[in-house]
């Protein structure tokens, strides 16, 4: 459900499943009636308890309740960049571009204003004839929502497959970048991601079809893709279906951050684990992309995306304020991994 206010706030559901099936039909009923009331409709507490036969008491607790469970979520935005604080975070960051974008709530829907405003970037610097490379992660799967049109480019993804039980954002964002662009043709791995047999890995980078993908590569002017976190509960998109044999080096590793899969450390080094057995750009092929543009959403971030910036593989970035604000309480980017890319005119 949605509600926007002349202020700006808006509430959407982003839904929370566990909680969600512990509740009862009937129960389940009555929290969405109630705040679609409240946020919807405009109703106050004491009309939707006169309207519904219950105490203004236990309208506030339904309200509270909904919140709670994700039936209703909050998310408060101006939705524009903020220019003062992007080009203090580009500065501090040792890059090109950066938005900040002004917005505050649950994760899922300020992930989706990130998302919204990376496309926006991406739309603006794109020109026909370039070879765009299509990366994955929850923050850009709603880059596209906002955009109409394309220029004629050529599309490249940046991985194989991922699972039937994990969000293809990839694939996705690949099909609605080809109909945005009028229709042409995108060159995707047709392959897994990861593959366990390091052995069938190499294998399958050997094998024509994919070997051309790979080669392609080397001629992506633009790039856009997810940063993704690496701790000891939470792991990136990228690993969350992979054996737990390998989990358990990714989580040993030392990495913080992850980008198409690639690893990174703290100190912006790449780290090797797995690495034989995925199917993707790697760092050091994107470090020569002349543009790669990256977003991400919830300062919880901050350590993933400083080391991935520290790497040197990216030269644009789209946050929230929020995450930004955690970024600059850490150390300026003053130097990094990879070796820099050429110059450009702006």
């Amino acid at each position: 459900m949605s509600a926007t206010s002349p202020e700006g706030e808006t509430s959407r559901g982003i839904g929370r499943p566990r909680d969600l099936e512990r509740l009862g039909a009937a129960h389940r009923r009555t929290l969405v009636t109630v705040a679609k009331a409240f946020h919807i409709d405009g109703r106050s507490r004491v009309e939707i308890a006169d309207e519904l036969g219950i105490s203004r008491f236990k309208v506030a607790r339904c309200l509270e309740e909904a919140r709670r469970v994700g039936i209703v979520s909050i998310t408060v935005m101006s939705s524009s960049p903020l220019p003062a604080l992007s080009q203090e975070l580009a500065h501090h960051l040792g890059l090109r571009r950066v938005r900040v974008v002004e917005v505050f709530g649950d994760t899922g829907n300020v992930r989706a204003a990130v998302g919204r405003e990376a496309g926006t970037l991406l739309n603006e610097g794109l020109a026909e004839g370039e070879v765009l490379g299509i990366g994955w992660g929850r923050t850009l799967d709603t880059m596209f929502d906002d955009i109409d049109h394309l220029p004629a480019v050529e599309i490249v993804q940046l991985s194989g497959r991922f699972p039937g039980d994990v969000s293809n954002s990839a694939a996705q964002l690949t099909r609605r970048s080809v109909a945005l662009t009028g229709g042409t043709s995108a060159r995707v791995i047709r392959a897994p991601f990861f593959i366990s047999d390091a052995r069938q890995a190499h294998a399958a980078r050997r094998h024509p079809n994919i070997a051309s993908v790979v080669a392609d590569f080397d001629r992506i002017t633009t790039a856009v893709v997810g940063i993704g976190a690496v701790g000891t509960d939470a792991l990136s998109m990228a690993y969350s279906a992979i054996p737990e044999r390998f989990l358990q080096s990714v989580r040993a590793s030392g990495s913080v951050g992850e980008v198409q899969g690639a690893l990174f450390a703290a100190d912006g080094h790449t780290v090797s684990s797995n690495s034989r057995h995925t199917l993707n750009i790697t760092p050091r092929q994107l470090a020569k992309v002349p543009r790669v543009i990256a977003a991400a959403a919830d300062p919880r971030k901050a350590a993933a995306v400083h080391a991935v910036c520290r790497s040197g593989i990216l030269t644009d970035l789209v946050v929230d304020v929020e995450l930004a604000t955690a970024l600059l309480g850490r150390s300026p980017v003053t130097e990094t991994f990879h070796a820099a890319r050429p110059a450009t005119d702006d």
